[in-house]
């Protein structure tokens, strides 16, 4: 009898044997959920944000009823376009940057059993809003890739809720690519520095039960530079703006924003990448909708505010797309 349903398996399409993988790494994930903030994965040096794991129990979200699978029980993708209209009514480009969830990248980490690619891929729901006219770098393939090519560069954290030094530097330079702009002089002389240790209590440890007995990690960390002085100060006038939840802040703010390192941040490496330092609004909230809302008392209080503006790089857990509580509202640019 197994000997049959292992032949009839052979017969069964990739798409549908990655289809069946993925359903069972989302039933796997979601039996790890619990009360609590932090999942501690079957690799007990890996910890996930509670918030993570639950989207990645709802696999294939995109073909479900949003009411079933979203926290707010609605559709993501005509706030988005609403944002890229409004955005390109001005000649200002929009890249969307959604960031994987840890567990799709190291699913093996989280659950026992499971490898690269049994998580359901984003590429499908990007691509509907893809369709929409929204510019969108996906940095899956991208990511599984650095990991297999890659194996001892991680590209998150082990114990905190985001990517790691190396994967802040990695999106840089793949937005960088993917956005190219024309015409943006150079305003400042930006290198980057050879590596270093950052050592680090993560999110997902403080606090939790595991405080105090999981000793901290250690990652490398590339820091950029502005004239010799570590750390890039955001231009509220540059061309490019950097807006999304706390994936733009880490390894930015420094220890006195409540982040793990200062100047490492993808708004660092982007201004080594483009010459420039960005602007940028960053919250640690919803990168969705609270993040907008910001950026709208930002610009309301600065007549003039988006004339500068050419690009903005949205950067945000994908986690945002079924987790995120706030209801999506009309927001405009400014007053």
């Amino acid at each position: 009898m197994r000997s049959i349903l292992a032949a009839a398996l052979l017969l069964v399409s990739p798409a549908l044997r990655s289809e069946d993988r993925s359903l069972a790494f989302a039933e796997a994930v979601a039996a790890k959920v619990r009360p609590a903030p932090s999942v501690r994965g079957d690799d007990p040096e890996w910890y996930f944000p509670v918030k993570e794991v639950k989207h990645l129990a709802t696999g294939r979200f995109w073909e479900k009823p949003w009411g079933e699978v979203a926290a707010n029980k609605t559709d993501p993708v005509p706030g988005i376009v609403e944002f890229h209209e409004l955005l390109k009514a001005r000649g200002i480009r929009l890249l969307l940057v959604p960031v994987p969830a840890k567990g799709a990248i190291y699913p093996e980490n989280l659950a026992t059993g499971f490898g690269p690619g049994d998580a359901a891929a984003l590429a499908p729901f990007l691509e509907r809003i893809g369709a929409a006219g929204v510019e969108v770098l996906d940095l899956e393939p991208t990511f599984l890739m650095t990991r297999q090519d890659l194996p001892a560069s991680l590209l998150y954290c082990r114990q905190d809720a985001h990517f790691s030094p190396f994967a802040a530097e990695l999106i840089a330079k793949l937005a960088a690519a993917e956005a190219l702009l024309e015409g943006i002089t150079a305003t400042g002389e930006f290198s980057v520095g050879e590596e270093e240790k950052l050592t680090f209590i993560g999110d997902q440890i403080v606090g939790s039960e595991w405080d105090g007995v999981v000793p901290p990690e250690t990652l490398p960390v590339r820091r950029v530079s502005a004239a010799g002085k570590v750390g890039v100060a955001p231009d509220p006038t540059s061309p490019i703006l950097l807006l999304g939840d706390s994936h733009t802040l880490v390894f930015h703010e420094g220890k006195e924003g409540g982040m793990h390192s200062a100047g490492a941040g993808v708004l660092d490496h982007l201004a080594a990448q483009y010459g420039v330092a960005p602007d940028l609004v960053g919250v640690r909230g919803s990168g969705l909708v609270q993040a907008r809302k910001q950026l709208f008392y930002k610009a309301a209080a600065a007549p003039g505010y988006w004339d500068t503006k050419k690009l903005v790089i949205w950067l945000f857990s994908a986690r945002e797309f079924t987790q995120s509580s706030d209801k999506p509202v009309t927001i405009p640019l400014t007053r």
